[in-house]
């Protein structure tokens, strides 16, 4: 999964337009994180998936976040869209991208055409084709048939009237924020481009707050790219991870020599965390994950860092918890 460029890090190969980086937060100093980079795991709890929009990606983002869920033999996260309306259009992108993968997952068949027109067995087959060639695209249509299978499964659910995520429950849910984003940008986009919609994290609490979510509910994870980082980390070291995550900020007066400081930029998790609290939420606790997200992981979610030689890591490993200051 790529992320948004920004102006105070590379993010990947898309970009977003100046017109966009407007949209950075700009107020008093937030920069109060709370960095929880090994915790030990947590209860078990019910997981749902929230779109901010409608959009393509926002299908295949979510299939990604199920996968590894399928493959273990865990039930399905949920996805809460906005409204009707919305929860019509991801069940068209859902149902388009089934028969963009359906028309691609056509070796077994062939195969089979193959063994009956010429009596061969599948084995001679293999052998002719080159065993290691044969497994990879047996493998490879094993896992298209999968996302199949997982899209098909996927519960699509509608917010009209407060009724999805009114019915979460602060202790017993989790709530994951799907999108795409950039380090220290307030904004969390449907598309690379942010051509097919994005929010700001007041938007997006304003969202949560005016669908029904309880004020008492705090466990809120957002999986976009760069969602901890305020630059984008060189590396997975906890030193690199604790400085990417740290806000820019700038004095308030002449020649920004004097005055106050404010934040100029900083985490989207943390100024969600912000907003959530200004929108009455009691105690809530966002969790942003550094560097860019994997968008198919068939074990574990995994994050990575583009153009480096740093592996990929488990995303539970690099995630920041952030809670809003005192002056949010």
């Amino acid at each position: 999964m790529t992320g948004i460029q920004s102006n105070h890090g590379v993010a990947a190969s898309s970009t977003v337009s100046t017109s966009h980086s407007s949209a950075i937060q700009h107020g008093e100093v937030t920069g109060v994180t709370t960095s929880n980079l090994s915790m030990s795991p947590s209860q078990a709890k019910q997981g749902f998936i929230y779109a901010p929009f409608a959009a393509e990606d926002i299908i295949i983002q979510s299939l990604g976040k199920n996968l590894s869920r399928a493959n273990q033999g865990k039930d399905l996260y949920p996805v809460i869209s906005r409204n009707n309306g919305e929860k019509v259009l991801l069940e068209q992108y859902r149902n388009e991208r089934i028969h963009h993968l359906s028309k691609l997952a056509k070796f077994d068949g062939e195969i089979n055409n193959i063994m009956q027109q010429t009596g061969a067995t599948r084995e001679q087959i293999r052998q002719q084709m080159g065993p290691t060639e044969f497994d990879k695209l047996v493998n490879a249509n094993l896992q298209i048939k999968q996302q199949i299978d997982v899209l098909k499964r996927l519960d699509i659910q509608s917010n009209e009237g407060q009724g999805q995520l009114s019915k979460l429950q602060a202790n017993k849910d989790k709530l994951y924020i799907i999108g795409h984003g950039g380090a220290g940008m307030n904004i969390l986009a449907a598309d690379q481009a942010c051509a097919k919609g994005m929010v700001t994290a007041g938007d997006l609490a304003k969202q949560l707050s005016e669908g029904g979510l309880s004020k008492s509910f705090s466990d809120i994870r957002v999986t976009a790219c760069y969602s901890a980082d305020t630059t984008s980390p060189k590396s997975f070291h906890d030193k690199d991870l604790q400085r990417a995550a740290q806000p820019v900020t700038q004095r308030t007066g002449f020649l920004g020599l004097f005055g106050s400081k404010e934040v100029i930029a900083e985490p989207f998790a943390q100024t969600l965390s912000n907003k959530l609290k200004s929108e009455g939420f009691e105690q809530p606790d966002v969790t942003g994950y550094h560097g860019a997200g994997v968008s198919y992981s068939r074990e574990h979610h995994h994050r990575r860092i583009p153009e480096s030689q740093a592996q990929d890591v488990r995303s539970s490993t690099v995630k920041q918890h952030f809670h809003p200051n005192r002056l949010a």
